[in-house]
């Protein structure tokens, strides 16, 4: 996911203690890498107590990004503090790229924002811990709490949502993951307006849950989904974790372990369909184990495979030299009809990881191919979608440590990607993810 190069001389560990994470995974901020970049970052920091935004839109629904991202600001005796929670919204008109926004001082940080089917934004945020259903008419922006909850910890965050029919009802419900009391929330929306049902899932004191995935892991037509919690983050040394399933047994979410060590934990996982044969795979990233600064062991992605007792066996995919990486998607990009894998570490930029499938159903992964040294983040966000309707895959990536929105497409000719520069990134801001779509 990613660090930040915005330009002031300060840490921003003990302002994400505030907004998005524990003070143990936040990035520091660097030494600008330019006088321009120092210069910018300091007018942004001068600016003053946040006002709250609601940024119109206009025209007619266009190729849409969305960032859910925190951001910080000095007060009149200096002091950084978190801004609102911030949804930066880029939108291409006449070919070109512009950017408006979307603030919430509710809380100081959306950790997910997802585009609906009625042109509506659900928006997952932290401190407080909000669901919120945002529309736009007239000029403005209004809401819609759906959900909130503490948990009587020190922090109450939405840390991710997902959005599939686990009980197989036939209706979606929102699976979402939360910090710090270890639960996982299955939220049925209500069709008449109401408050949504809400189930919660195994919670445990001092336990943060990272991510959530939903597939078809064992091909019987019904969505299990998949959570990560882990201990307390801690800084500069490894916490354990699980990575676990739920499946819906017509009463009840029935919980098993995939994995699991003492070690370390994920705060990536993916499930996708990569050889076509209508069942998800799944992976995990986990993140490096880490003594002080060391590295002990590097990065790892795997896959798991289910065996006939209810176990997993898990396949190694790629190790990568870095402390963590936390954005891992999947998708054709060269049209062979198999999906390749891009991961984004925080530090040594994004690996491009292809594959065969056999006969039998087995899957080779080749070498990484290091495709992109100059990008990088805490977060590191990237989705693919093909947004421009052409009929292939384009890559979007928010690199916090460039400060630079970009897209990559994928040269058949040279057999790698093309990167194309959207737009720049604001400084200070810190970038949780990344939505594409129609707004």
């Amino acid at each position: 996911m990613s660090q930040i190069r915005p330009a002031l001389l300060l840490s921003l560990c003990g302002l994400l203690s505030l907004t998005a994470c524990d003070n143990s995974e936040a990035p520091k901020a660097e030494k600008p890498a330019t006088a321009d970049k120092a210069k910018d970052a300091k007018a942004e920091a001068k600016s003053g107590p946040p006002e709250p935004a609601r940024d119109a839109l206009e025209g007619e629904a266009t190729d849409a990004i969305l960032l859910s991202q925190a951001w910080f600001y000095k007060d009149a005796n200096g002091k950084s503090k978190p801004g609102p929670a911030r949804l930066q919204i880029w939108r291409k008109t006449s070919d070109k790229w512009t950017a408006t926004r979307l603030e919430d001082p509710d809380s100081n940080v959306f950790h997910k924002a997802m585009l609906l089917d009625d042109g509506s934004i659900l928006t997952a945020a932290g401190e407080k811990a909000m669901l919120k259903k945002w529309t736009h008419a007239d000029g403005k922006w209004s809401s819609e709490l759906l959900w909130e909850q503490s948990w009587g910890g020190k922090f109450n965050r939405l840390r991710d949502i997902e959005i599939g029919d686990v009980d197989g009802d036939g209706k979606d419900e929102y699976v979402i993951a939360t910090h710090d009391g270890g639960v996982v929330a299955v939220l049925d929306p209500s069709e008449d307006g109401g408050k949504p049902a809400v189930i919660e899932l195994d919670a445990k004191k001092d336990t943060f849950v990272h991510e959530i995935e939903i597939g078809d892991f064992d091909g019987d037509g019904k969505l299990e989904f998949f959570a990560t919690p882990s201990d307390r983050n801690k800084a500069n040394t490894s916490q354990a974790g699980l990575i676990v399933m739920y499946k819906w047994d017509g009463t009840t979410y029935v919980r098993t372990t995939v994995d699991g060590g003492d070690h370390t934990h994920a705060k990536e996982i993916l499930a996708a369909d990569i050889d076509g044969d209508g069942t998800s795979e799944f992976f995990s990233v986990l993140e490096a184990e880490l003594s002080g600064k060391t590295i002990k062991k590097p990065v790892e992605v795997r896959r798991y495979i289910p065996q006939a007792d209810g176990t997993f066996e898990h396949q190694s995919v790629v190790k990568i030299q870095d402390r963590q990486t936390r954005f891992l998607v999947a998708a054709d990009f060269d049209g062979d009809g198999f999906k390749e894998l891009v991961a984004a570490a925080m530090k040594k930029g994004l690996y491009f990881i292809d594959g065969e499938v056999d006969d039998k159903g087995n899957i080779t992964w080749q070498e990484p191919v290091h495709f992109e040294k100059n990008s990088g983040g805490f977060e590191h966000a990237m989705l693919t979608d093909d947004l421009d309707g052409d009929g292939k895959v384009e890559l979007y990536v928010a690199a916090d440590e460039q400060r630079e929105l970009k897209r990559y497409d994928w040269d058949a000719d040279a057999k790698t990607f093309k990167r194309t520069n959207i737009g720049k990134l604001e400084s200070l801001t810190f970038t949780w993810n990344i939505e594409t779509g129609k707004l």
